[in-house]
C-alpha cells in the first residue's frame, strides 16, 4: 500500500505551561516503536524566529490580538495535512479554551486521536516556570486554573513523575488502544 494513501495517528498531549509536554513528547517520540514527529506551536511561537518582532502597527491595523488567532488556526490546519500524508504525530498543547477545543476536535474527528492530559502540581509549575526563563512569568498559573477544562482525555499523567516513566505508560496506554481497535 502507498504510504500517502494511509492516514496517521496523533497522540496530543495537553497540559499547562511548563507542565513538561515537550520533554514527554521527546521522550515518546524515542521509545515509542512507529515513527512520530513532534510538532508544536511553540515551534513556531518560540523556537523557530518566525512571527515578527514588531506585532502591533497600529497605523497599519495589524494588533498581536489580531494575530494570534490566525497563527493559532494555521497551525490547528497543519496537523490534518500531516496526518493525512501519512504522518505520525506528537502535539504538545495548550487548550485555553471551549473553542480552541471544539476547533481541534472537528479537524481531527477523522483521524486517530489519543489524548492525554498532562497535570502537574502548581508550585512545581511556578517553579519551572522561574527556571525557564523563557515565559511570561504567570502563565502557568492561569494555565493551571483552566486547560483541563475542556478536554476528555484518553489518559492522564503527574509530570512529577519522571518523563521516561510517564511516557512508558502513554506508549503501553496507546498500543493497548491500538491493539484493541483492530480486533
Amino acid at each position: 500500500m502507498d504510504a500517502l494513501n494511509h492516514d496517521g495517528s496523533i497522540i496530543l498531549l495537553n497540559g499547562a505551561s511548563s507542565a513538561g509536554k515537550t520533554t514527554l513528547c521527546k521522550n515518546i517520540r524515542d521509545v515509542i516503536p512507529a515513527p512520530f514527529i513532534h510538532f508544536s506551536l511553540d515551534f513556531i511561537m518560540f523556537d523557530a524566529d518566525v512571527l515578527p518582532k514588531n506585532r502591533n502597527v497600529p497605523e497599519l491595523g495589524i494588533t498581536w490580538k489580531q494575530m494570534r488567532p490566525k497563527i493559532f488556526e494555521g497551525f490547528y490546519r497543519c496537523l490534518p495535512a500531516f496526518l493525512s500524508a501519512g504522518n505520525n504525530l506528537l502535539v504538545d498543547i495548550i487548550i485555553e479554551d471551549e473553542n480552541q477545543k471544539k476547533r481541534l476536535l472537528e479537524l481531527l474527528s477523522p483521524y486517530d486521536a489519543f489524548y492525554v492530559g498532562v497535570h502537574c502540581g502548581l508550585e512545581v509549575l511556578q517553579e519551572r516556570e522561574k527556571l525557564r526563563g523563557d515565559r511570561r512569568v504567570g502563565d502557568a498559573e492561569q494555565d493551571f486554573k483552566t486547560v483541563h477544562s475542556f478536554l476528555k482525555y484518553d489518559m492522564e499523567v503527574n509530570s512529577e513523575e519522571s518523563a521516561e516513566i510517564n511516557s512508558r505508560k502513554i506508549v503501553e496506554a496507546w498500543l493497548k488502544r491500538k491493539s484493541l481497535k483492530v480486533k
